[in-house]
């Protein structure tokens, strides 16, 4: 097993999250996937190590995050894009599985989409 090197405190960390949201006239919440941003303000270890990550959720409220330190890369990562390219598979499965929801539920809405463009226009 490999160890991962810890992130320093401060640096800058991305992952997703699940977003509801209300549409007026709509019997319920619709849900979207969001890219965010937080600060690593510590670790955590016990059985494996956490890191403590403090950032805006959706809504903008300064909220705690805590993700394993094996995590990095499949979850959480140092980039904006590489967590908008996560997003992008979660709304693919989700819509795949509740595609028969219809409208206004399917297609999901995608902020995370300029993130996705950025990088294409960065690499050609």
């Amino acid at each position: 097993m490999t160890t991962m090197k810890k992130p320093d405190i401060g640096t800058k960390m991305y992952f997703v999250c699940e977003h509801l949201y209300c549409i007026p006239n709509h019997a319920g919440p619709v849900k979207e996937y969001c890219v965010c941003e937080a600060e690593v303000v510590g670790f955590f270890t016990g059985g494996y190590t956490e890191v403590q990550l403090v950032g805006d959720d959706p809504n903008g409220h300064r909220t705690p995050y805590y993700f394993k330190l094996s995590e990095i890369g499949e979850r959480v990562f140092y980039a904006p894009e590489e967590a908008a390219g996560y997003a992008q598979t979660l709304t693919v499965r989700y819509e795949r599985i509740w595609g028969w929801l219809g409208a206004p539920d399917i297609p999901m809405r995608r902020p995370w989409e300029n993130l996705l463009k950025s990088r294409k226009e960065g690499t050609t």
